[in-house]
């Protein structure tokens, strides 16, 4: 039975996406990784779509568009599957639309999965505890309720998180201030600290580190060109 672990940046993007759509559902696709018996969640994509209060509709060009991307970056990512929002309807059930759907991604790749969350209830507590989610994947039976669980550990966390920030057009996409979150924050940096000003911590050490590889390399050229001459 395969591990299905999901990252904190994952759930950062959906949620704060899904608190602007209100009562719209909104959806997109699943990156990762299958390692073993491990299925690893790293990203969650927002292709063109429209929606309503009961339905969304991807754009299906855009995965094809997404697996491209992917593969260009050499990562190893590949598309795991689809997410999609029930708001204020509960994530507990997939509909004959969901399970038609799913089935569709398992043809293409048997190991696909659906999440679904209901981000209503945590909307308003900030409790993760009252996050509704629930991954899927379908059956001859029907929709298979799956295990999954939320990756805490460091040695994983801070990449994954560095990794978005640089790939982002905007540090805003996982600014969302939620105590899991910022409890998560706390323990790794030993001090109360908000999304936010980890974002904005994130974005100096990147800058240094680029200015200290733009000096490195400029010190490298001065000393080639003087051992030259």
């Amino acid at each position: 039975m395969a591990t299905i672990r999901i990252y904190p940046g994952v759930l950062s993007r959906i949620l704060a996406r899904s608190k602007q759509a209100g009562r719209v559902e909104i959806g997109g696709f699943l990156v990762g990784q299958v390692v073993g018996s491990r299925i690893l969640v790293k990203g969650a994509s927002f292709p063109r779509q429209s929606g309503t209060a009961t339905h969304v509709t991807i754009n299906d060009a855009d995965m094809a568009r997404l697996a491209e991307e992917l593969y260009k970056q050499g990562d190893g990512d590949v598309i795991l599957g689809w997410w999609h929002t029930h708001p204020g309807m509960g994530a507990h059930f997939m509909s004959g639309t969901d399970i038609a759907t799913q089935q569709r991604y398992q043809a293409i790749f048997p190991k696909a999965i659906a999440m679904i969350v209901d981000p209503q209830k945590f909307t308003r507590s900030l409790d993760l505890e009252d996050l509704d989610l629930h991954i899927y994947r379908v059956v001859k039976s029907g929709a298979k309720d799956l295990r999954y669980s939320l990756v805490h550990e460091p040695k994983e966390v801070i990449p994954d998180l560095t990794k978005l920030l640089l790939r982002l057009e905007a540090a805003t996409h996982i600014v969302l201030e939620d105590t899991w979150f910022e409890r998560m924050l706390r323990e790794l940096v030993g001090e109360h600290i908000t999304t936010a000003e980890f974002t904005e911590r994130a974005g100096q050490f990147i800058e240094v580190v680029v200015a200290f590889s733009v000096i490195s390399v400029m010190i490298l050229l001065i000393l080639l060109s003087v051992f030259s001459l």
